[in-house]
């Protein structure tokens, strides 16, 4: 599965600032967990293919709450390659499950939301903005704080020298300077209104104003 690891990586780093602004007005748009379920809400499933894919997908978390309990104790190697088997297994075993009307719907569908994911990642900083109420100066020293980390962790990825756990430990130590310039640039007010809009985006709540 190529590219896995620096997706989880770039996926915890930018999830600090992120969370935030996802989960600021969760009603803007659908979460992004919601919309595996309604595109085969769309495919007209019929009750046999349901119960197999719920099988299918059952299966499917047990495996990735298994796997991200022992990421501790093994390489990152053997996490990707673990990882790389888990969803190879789940997509032949989806595969099977649909026709291949299904399957052209279900591609499409996941094409066009991708793009209207990375359409709303614009407006991102925005919402942080009027959730934290940020003034310009911050939101210009946040902005600027995502930007030098994201260098940061592209360049890490670029660079073949390192091993992909060296690149790990980096990642770790790149997000931990993320919170830290945070905690900096907001107000003690602010910075708790954030690690509350973080604690429920993770649990899927919505935050009260």
């Amino acid at each position: 599965m190529k590219r896995v690891f620096i997706g989880m990586a770039l996926a915890a780093f930018v999830a600090t600032t992120a969370c935030a602004q996802d989960q600021s007005l969760s009603n803007d748009r659908p979460k992004m967990h919601h919309h595996r379920g309604d595109a085969l809400a769309q495919l007209n499933l019929t009750d046999d293919q349901k119960n197999e894919m719920k099988v299918i997908n059952d299966d499917f978390k047990q495996q990735m709450t298994d796997l991200k309990k022992s990421e501790d104790k093994i390489t990152v190697t053997e996490w990707k390659s673990k990882m790389a088997t888990i969803r190879k297994d789940h997509h032949a075993k989806v595969d099977k499950v649909l026709t291949d009307e299904q399957k052209a719907s279900l591609k499409k569908m996941h094409k066009d939301h991708g793009k209207g994911f990375r359409q709303d990642k614009h407006n991102r900083m925005d919402r942080m903005k009027k959730e934290l109420n940020l003034t310009d100066e911050q939101t210009a020293a946040i902005q600027k704080n995502f930007d030098e980390g994201m260098q940061k962790m592209k360049a890490t990825h670029d660079d073949k020298t390192l091993t992909d756990d060296q690149k790990k430990a980096l990642f770790k130590t790149y997000h931990y300077q993320q919170e830290e310039g945070l905690k900096k640039i907001l107000t003690p007010d602010q910075w708790n209104k954030f690690q509350e809009l973080k604690k429920n985006h993770r649990h899927g709540k919505p935050v009260q104003s």
